[in-house]
Protein backbone atom coordinates (compact mmCIF):
# COMPACT_ATOMS: atom_id res chain seq x y z
CA UNK A 1 0.00 0.00 0.00
CA UNK A 2 2.91 2.72 1.11
CA UNK A 3 4.83 1.76 -2.14
CA UNK A 4 1.54 2.41 -4.16
CA UNK A 5 1.17 5.80 -2.53
CA UNK A 6 5.22 6.71 -2.95
CA UNK A 7 4.73 5.32 -6.91
CA UNK A 8 1.78 7.37 -7.49
CA UNK A 9 3.17 10.53 -5.54
CA UNK A 10 6.73 10.36 -7.43
CA UNK A 11 4.57 10.04 -10.89
CA UNK A 12 2.75 13.00 -9.69
CA UNK A 13 5.86 14.92 -8.97
CA UNK A 14 7.32 14.06 -12.21
CA UNK A 15 4.32 15.39 -14.16
CA UNK A 16 4.14 18.45 -12.47
CA UNK A 17 7.87 19.31 -13.13
CA UNK A 18 7.69 18.70 -16.47
CA UNK A 19 6.56 21.22 -18.05
CA UNK A 20 8.88 24.09 -15.94
CA UNK A 21 12.42 21.73 -16.82
CA UNK A 22 15.55 23.43 -17.35
CA UNK A 23 17.52 23.27 -20.38
CA UNK A 24 19.89 20.50 -20.76
CA UNK A 25 22.14 22.23 -23.39
CA UNK A 26 25.28 23.08 -21.47
CA UNK A 27 27.81 25.71 -22.59
CA UNK A 28 31.06 25.70 -20.92
CA UNK A 29 32.68 29.22 -19.22
CA UNK A 30 35.91 30.09 -17.85
CA UNK A 31 35.54 30.50 -13.81
CA UNK A 32 38.85 32.16 -12.80
CA UNK A 33 42.66 32.66 -13.95
CA UNK A 34 45.43 34.93 -14.44
CA UNK A 35 48.09 36.34 -16.73
CA UNK A 36 52.08 36.41 -16.13
CA UNK A 37 54.27 38.42 -19.06
CA UNK A 38 54.17 35.54 -21.37
CA UNK A 39 51.03 33.07 -20.80
CA UNK A 40 47.60 33.37 -19.69
CA UNK A 41 45.88 30.54 -18.20
CA UNK A 42 42.30 29.76 -16.76
CA UNK A 43 41.29 27.92 -13.41
CA UNK A 44 38.30 25.59 -14.09
CA UNK A 45 35.97 25.42 -15.99
CA UNK A 46 32.11 25.98 -15.22
CA UNK A 47 28.70 24.76 -17.48
CA UNK A 48 26.28 27.22 -17.96
CA UNK A 49 23.33 25.51 -18.91
CA UNK A 50 20.36 28.41 -19.07
CA UNK A 51 20.04 31.98 -18.17
CA UNK A 52 17.56 32.03 -15.34
CA UNK A 53 14.77 34.91 -16.07
CA UNK A 54 12.53 35.85 -13.19
CA UNK A 55 10.83 39.08 -12.35
CA UNK A 56 12.39 41.11 -15.32
CA UNK A 57 15.90 39.88 -14.26
CA UNK A 58 18.69 38.18 -15.75
CA UNK A 59 21.07 35.52 -14.07
CA UNK A 60 23.83 34.14 -16.00
CA UNK A 61 27.35 32.95 -15.64
CA UNK A 62 29.03 35.51 -17.22
CA UNK A 63 32.37 35.68 -18.88
CA UNK A 64 35.65 37.06 -18.19
CA UNK A 65 36.90 39.80 -20.16
CA UNK A 66 40.76 38.26 -21.01
CA UNK A 67 43.23 40.48 -19.02
CA UNK A 68 46.21 40.61 -21.37
CA UNK A 69 46.57 40.50 -25.32
CA UNK A 70 48.42 37.62 -25.37
CA UNK A 71 45.46 35.35 -26.58
CA UNK A 72 43.33 38.29 -28.65
CA UNK A 73 46.21 40.88 -29.54
CA UNK A 74 43.63 43.42 -28.34
CA UNK A 75 45.21 46.20 -25.80
CA UNK A 76 42.03 48.31 -25.04
CA UNK A 77 39.83 46.17 -23.05
CA UNK A 78 36.92 47.75 -22.23
CA UNK A 79 36.56 47.68 -18.26
CA UNK A 80 40.27 48.79 -18.03
CA UNK A 81 39.38 52.31 -20.14
CA UNK A 82 36.16 53.02 -19.19
CA UNK A 83 36.05 51.17 -15.95
CA UNK A 84 31.83 51.33 -14.56
CA UNK A 85 30.98 53.94 -17.19
CA UNK A 86 30.02 51.51 -20.20
CA UNK A 87 28.46 48.10 -19.24
CA UNK A 88 27.38 45.44 -21.92
CA UNK A 89 25.72 42.42 -21.70
CA UNK A 90 24.32 40.21 -20.95
CA UNK A 91 27.31 37.76 -21.25
CA UNK A 92 26.43 35.30 -22.99
CA UNK A 93 23.66 36.33 -24.95
CA UNK A 94 21.72 34.94 -27.52
CA UNK A 95 18.75 37.50 -28.84
CA UNK A 96 19.31 40.92 -27.39
CA UNK A 97 22.31 42.74 -26.57
CA UNK A 98 22.41 45.51 -24.33
CA UNK A 99 24.82 48.34 -24.85
CA UNK A 100 24.77 51.07 -21.72
CA UNK A 101 26.74 53.69 -21.12
CA UNK A 102 26.96 56.57 -18.32
CA UNK A 103 29.25 59.18 -19.61
CA UNK A 104 30.72 62.22 -17.58
CA UNK A 105 31.74 64.13 -20.17
CA UNK A 106 30.19 65.56 -23.88
CA UNK A 107 31.25 63.41 -26.78
CA UNK A 108 31.01 61.81 -29.89
CA UNK A 109 30.41 57.85 -29.10
CA UNK A 110 31.02 55.12 -31.87
CA UNK A 111 29.69 51.12 -31.31
CA UNK A 112 31.00 48.78 -33.10
CA UNK A 113 30.13 44.54 -33.29
CA UNK A 114 33.63 42.15 -34.80
CA UNK A 115 33.49 38.97 -35.74
CA UNK A 116 36.65 36.80 -34.29
CA UNK A 117 38.08 37.12 -38.13
CA UNK A 118 38.14 40.99 -37.39
CA UNK A 119 35.41 42.01 -39.66
CA UNK A 120 33.22 44.97 -38.74
CA UNK A 121 29.42 43.50 -38.77
CA UNK A 122 27.50 46.28 -37.15
CA UNK A 123 28.54 49.64 -36.49
CA UNK A 124 26.29 52.19 -34.46
CA UNK A 125 26.88 56.13 -34.38
CA UNK A 126 25.27 57.76 -31.32
CA UNK A 127 26.32 60.73 -32.12
CA UNK A 128 27.28 63.18 -29.56
CA UNK A 129 26.01 62.44 -26.02
CA UNK A 130 26.08 63.42 -22.80
CA UNK A 131 25.25 61.50 -19.45
CA UNK A 132 23.17 58.44 -20.11
CA UNK A 133 22.74 56.15 -23.62
CA UNK A 134 21.31 53.04 -24.53
CA UNK A 135 21.23 50.47 -27.21
CA UNK A 136 19.62 46.73 -27.88
CA UNK A 137 21.56 45.45 -30.28
CA UNK A 138 19.65 42.04 -32.01
CA UNK A 139 21.73 39.37 -32.46
CA UNK A 140 19.57 36.93 -34.36
CA UNK A 141 22.02 36.94 -37.40
CA UNK A 142 25.04 36.41 -35.63
CA UNK A 143 27.40 33.22 -35.73
CA UNK A 144 27.48 31.48 -32.42
CA UNK A 145 31.22 32.00 -31.12
CA UNK A 146 33.16 35.01 -29.56
CA UNK A 147 32.23 38.67 -31.08
CA UNK A 148 33.75 41.98 -29.50
CA UNK A 149 32.34 45.31 -28.78
CA UNK A 150 34.57 47.58 -29.56
CA UNK A 151 33.44 51.26 -28.01
CA UNK A 152 35.18 54.52 -29.46
CA UNK A 153 34.18 57.63 -27.32
CA UNK A 154 35.95 61.04 -28.33
CA UNK A 155 34.71 63.51 -25.87
CA UNK A 156 34.71 67.48 -27.26
CA UNK A 157 38.04 68.64 -24.30
CA UNK A 158 40.20 64.92 -24.16
CA UNK A 159 41.48 62.19 -26.05
CA UNK A 160 39.91 59.33 -27.43
CA UNK A 161 39.20 56.47 -25.82
CA UNK A 162 38.91 52.92 -26.92
CA UNK A 163 37.09 49.84 -25.44
CA UNK A 164 36.66 46.25 -26.32
CA UNK A 165 34.60 43.72 -24.67
CA UNK A 166 34.52 40.32 -25.49
CA UNK A 167 30.90 38.49 -25.25
CA UNK A 168 30.12 35.09 -26.63
CA UNK A 169 26.89 34.38 -28.90
CA UNK A 170 24.95 31.53 -27.54
CA UNK A 171 22.38 29.49 -30.03
CA UNK A 172 18.71 30.19 -28.69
Amino acid sequence: MKKNIYLSVLVFIIIQTSGIAQSITPHILNNGGGSATSMEWSIGEGASIAPFLAGGLGLNTGVLQPLTSLVTGINEYGPAVFGNQITVGPNPVSNLLHFKARLSQVGNLTIQLIDAKSAIVYTQEAGTIYGSYDKDIQMQGYPDGVLYVRVYFKPNNGAAKTGVYKIIKIAN
